[in-house]
């Protein structure tokens, strides 16, 4: 008579049991691991009612990039300066020396009136006559307005010989400066008096 084994214990049992179970969670701890850690790609915003579109959203193409072509770049022209601004410096004209020389102090023509025309869009502010002689003295006379854009200013008296070079300098309303021409005058001492042959 043949013997039968009998089956095996529940203490044999339990062991491969609880091994079966561990395995287990171990792929599926690492099945979601890899489920996080993967990059899901951005879906573009649908409308209402209808599943979004399974492709990556891009980022806007910027403002004056290659793909917008060169006049999407510039928006309206571009200026330097404002429109009606005053850049221009006055204009200088018919500068003049009445009696064309001088001389000394106490002598007679010892005093010039020097006068020029000056003219500016947006107004003249100021002309000043600014004079220098060779050996460093110098000075500046404010030139009284006249009619039609004419200025003139007195020059002298000086008290030794020598060339006086002068210049008028012109300042309009919008700070604009312009100088003229410099001139020459030359100071000559006291003429000597007539003498008369008997």
């Amino acid at each position: 008579m043949s013997s039968v084994s009998p089956p095996p214990s529940r203490t044999h049992r339990v062991p491969i049991a609880v091994a079966g179970a561990v395995a287990l969670l171990v792929v599926v701890g690492v099945a979601l691991l890899a489920a996080r850690t993967e990059p899901r790609p951005e879906m573009a915003p649908g409308r209402a009612g209808v599943p979004p579109l399974a492709t990556p959203a891009t980022a806007p193409t910027s403002v004056g990039s290659s793909a917008l072509g060169p006049a999407s770049a510039v928006v309206g022209p571009r200026s330097a300066a404002p429109s009606g601004a005053d850049a221009r410096p006055p204009e200088i004209a018919g500068q003049s020396a009445e009696g064309g020389g001088l001389t000394v102090r106490g002598c007679a023509g010892d005093v010039t009136t020097i006068e020029a025309t000056v003219a500016d869009v947006s107004g003249v502010r100021s002309v000043t006559l600014s004079w220098s002689m060779p050996d460093g003295e110098h000075g500046t006379t404010r030139m009284a307005r006249g009619r039609g854009g004419s200025w003139s200013a007195r020059l002298g008296p000086f008290s030794r010989p020598g060339e006086v070079v002068w210049q008028v300098v012109a300042t309009d309303t919008a700070g604009n400066t312009a100088t003229g021409a410099p001139a020459r005058l030359i100071v000559e001492g006291c003429p000597s008096p007539a003498t008369t042959l008997s």
